[in-house]
């Protein structure tokens, strides 16, 4: 019997609604409204530097090519990008999420934008949540494709990979200076630094009065006869200004009885290269009594290392994001559900064990580092390559025109073209020769920066179950959305852990390393985050994992 062809249809329509449910699609918004960004990393640069001025007409060139409407402009300061908690970067995200008439955030570069790695990837993808896309004057891409996406995500990586470098060095230099007996730290109040601008093994820090105050309030607190409060009450009088804080920093601090420290060198004191404000034992007397009357009321870190999955992880059917709690009486810390009329209750220490294992998913046999690093090259590359341009074709292309300028410039010397000709046509086939050479260099940069990022993921995977279990709050923050951009489910029924989305790099780094290492165990956790229904960031969108 056939079926009649309305019957038909109205089937197809039922069961495409049932095995394709709707779902959410991102869509850039419209129009061509912007906002821009531009920032230097330090006062100095803003003042001496030309850096925001070169940042301001490279923006307003872009958007009048572009015929880009400038709404807003933020930045025009110092701000350093290694936090996204930035005066003029927060104003204009908050901005950006009430206006709806702009659709894009133009910037000089994407090192720029953020510097911080894995915050700077979630910021992208809150942004593209709004519709909004970031468009770069020196890299452009399209971050509402898969391969844009991935290449913002690669931006991001490099700039963070980069201030890490930059930190190593400036760590190694620090701590040569300061086993050299240099304070490489702002000068202590107290003394002057006569030699201003130069490197610490150059400064010349002598007492000042403030100083000759601070030498009296080592003697009254050595004494025994004045509390903190009656020191500081006795300074204000002479005209010398501490806070309570500040004054209990001050009499802890070696530096004052001739040594430097630091906690880049923990346990290690070293004889300064400064003169001392106070003999040994005075300072000695004087902390003995201090640590018998400590101060209280010092602010308190809200952020515990013990709950470092608050927000992160949400309840699997409420969608409800995790807060934390301590039980006093029991000395126990927990993750409960923040929404009202969800009960979820889960030990911490329990759900942080769950992602530490989750973790161990991505560690590798170090014997296999070298095959691992030329499969996820070869992988990666080849995910990439559908946004590549043959560079042969285009190397082929840039001779031709080439050829074409060297001819219309012969032809306009013997006077056979007129130079409106000559100048029109000019402008067209340089403007095609400047956009292939740059898609060259691109495509070269590209590769590199691949590179560099499987060799910083390789590096970070080796041991990443105890990278975040030694991490502090901040940096195990850091550490999971960078693996894991939209957080983690947590299934109370199954009493496991589930993404819908892992970082690429990683993912492969998992998928990949089982295939290599033969001792690694299968388990449903790994099979649950690792099988082929989970999306990845930066290639493909988001697609529902199947339940464990």
């Amino acid at each position: 019997m056939i079926m009649k062809t309305s019957n038909k249809f109205a089937l197809e329509e039922l069961m495409g609604k049932r095995l394709n449910p709707i779902s959410k699609v991102v869509t850039p918004r419209a129009g061509n409204i912007c906002y821009t960004y531009d920032r230097v990393s330090s006062k100095d640069q803003m003042i001496n530097g030309n850096s925001l001025a070169w940042q301001f007409e490279r923006l307003d060139e872009y958007a009048a090519k572009n015929n880009l409407f400038i709404k807003k402009k933020y930045g025009g300061t110092f701000e350093s990008a290694k936090t996204d908690e930035r005066k003029e970067f927060k104003k204009m995200l908050a901005d950006i999420a009430k206006d709806s008439s702009v659709s894009a955030i133009l910037i000089y570069s994407y090192d720029r934008f953020s510097r911080s790695g894995s915050n700077g990837i979630f910021l992208l993808e809150n942004l593209k949540k709004l519709g909004v896309k970031i468009i770069s004057v020196t890299q452009e891409v399209d971050s509402f494709t898969p391969t844009g996406s991935f290449q913002e995500n690669l931006y991001m990586l490099i700039s963070k990979l980069d201030n890490d470098m930059r930190r190593d060095k400036s760590i190694s230099g620090s701590k040569s200076i300061i086993k050299k007996g240099y304070w490489p730290y702002p000068t202590p109040l107290g003394y002057t630094n006569m030699v201003k601008y130069a490197t610490a093994d150059k400064h010349m820090n002598v007492i000042n009065n403030q100083g000759i105050l601070l030498r009296s309030a080592f003697e009254w607190k050595a004494s025994g006869k004045y509390s903190n409060q009656q020191i500081i009450d006795k300074l204000a009088l002479k005209g010398l200004k501490v806070t309570l804080r500040n004054m209990a920093w001050i009499f802890a601090n070696p530096f004052y009885c001739g040594y430097v420290y630091s906690s880049l060198l923990p346990g290690e004191l070293i004889p300064g290269k400064h003169p001392a404000l106070i003999k040994e034992d005075v300072f000695l007397k004087a902390n003995q009594i201090s640590k018998q009357n400590a101060i209280s009321g010092v602010p308190k870190n809200l952020s515990r290392d013990e709950l470092p999955l608050k927000v992160f992880v949400r309840d699997l059917d409420s969608n409800s994001p995790f807060t934390g709690y301590q039980n006093k009486k029991r000395k126990i810390f927990y993750y409960k559900t923040r929404e009202s009329g969800t009960k979820i209750n889960i030990v911490a220490k329990k759900l942080n064990r769950h992602f530490e294992n989750l973790l161990l998913s991505f560690e590798y046999n170090k014997t296999t580092k070298d095959k691992l690093r030329l499969i996820l090259l070869n992988k990666l590359s080849k995910k990439m390559a559908n946004n590549k341009v043959d560079s042969v074709t285009n190397k082929k292309r840039i001779s031709e025109l080439q050829n074409i300028l060297s001819k219309l410039e012969e032809r306009f010397v013997l006077n056979e073209i007129t130079k409106e000709q000559f100048d029109k046509f000019t402008s067209k086939y340089s403007e095609e020769l400047n956009q292939l050479t740059q898609e060259i260099k691109t495509n070269a940069n590209s590769s590199s920066n691949l590179e560099k990022a499987v060799e910083k993921g390789l590096k970070i995977a080796e041991n990443i179950s105890q990278l975040w279990v030694s991490s502090d709050y901040y940096e195990k923050q850091q550490l999971q959305y960078l693996v894991f951009p939209e957080g983690l489910l947590y299934d109370k029924k199954n009493d496991t852990v589930r993404t819908n989305r892992i970082n690429t790099l990683f993912h492969e780094i998992a998928v990949n390393t089982r295939g290599l290492d033969k001792r690694k165990k299968d388990n449903s956790q790994s099979n649950c985050l690792f099988g082929s229904s989970v999306g990845m960031t930066g290639f493909e969108p988001a697609t529902p994992s199947t339940p464990c």
